[in-house]
C-alpha cells in the first residue's frame, strides 16, 4: 500500500513539474520556446549553435562506435546555421511539432538537408516516437531520436 501511494505522488508530481514547463519537454526547450524567441536569425542561431556545440561535446566523450551523433548533427555542403534556424522555424510553423525537442528537431532537419530522409517522414517518425514515450512506453534509447531520425526514410 505504502509503495502504490509513493508511486502515485512521484508520479502525480512530475506530471505537476511538466504542466509547469510549457516550454519544456523532458527538460529541453521545445517549440512554444522556440517561438518566444526574437525572430531575428542571430537569436536563434546563437541557440542552435549552442544546441550543436552541447551535442559535440558530449559526442567527445562517448565511446567510437557511438559517433552517430557526430553523423546526425552534419550537414550537406553549404548550410549556415541561419538556413537551420530558417528550417527549424517552419517546422515549428506547424502546430503538430511544438512539443518537439529543438534538438531532436534540428537533427530532423540536417537529415532531411542531407537527403537521408523526407520533412514528412521524419517529423512523423519524431511525433509517433515522442507520443510513445509520452504513454511511458519505451521506445529504443529512449531520448535518443537518432534511431528514429536515421529509420524515418520514406519507403
Amino acid at each position: 500500500m505504502y509503495r502504490a501511494l509513493s508511486i502515485a505522488l512521484l508520479f502525480g508530481g512530475s506530471l505537476l513539474m511538466a504542466a509547469a514547463k510549457p516550454d519544456e519537454t523532458f527538460g529541453m526547450k521545445n517549440g512554444r520556446f522556440w517561438n518566444n524567441l526574437p525572430s531575428d536569425d542571430s537569436t536563434r542561431s546563437i541557440l542552435l549553435v549552442g544546441i550543436l556545440d552541447g551535442w559535440t561535446l558530449r559526442s567527445h566523450t562517448e565511446e567510437a562506435e557511438l559517433g552517430k551523433v557526430i553523423n546526425a548533427l552534419s550537414s550537406g555542403g553549404h548550410f549556415t546555421t541561419s538556413d537551420l534556424a530558417d528550417m527549424v522555424s517552419s517546422v515549428f510553423a506547424e502546430t503538430e511539432n511544438i512539443t518537439l525537442p529543438i534538438g531532436w528537431v534540428a537533427m530532423g532537419c540536417l537529415a532531411v538537408q542531407r537527403g537521408e530522409t523526407t520533412r514528412g517522414s521524419v517529423f512523423l517518425a519524431l511525433r509517433k516516437h515522442l507520443a510513445e514515450m509520452l504513454k511511458g512506453r519505451h521506445v529504443g534509447n529512449e531520448i535518443d531520436p537518432i534511431d528514429v531520425i536515421m529509420r524515418s526514410q520514406p519507403k
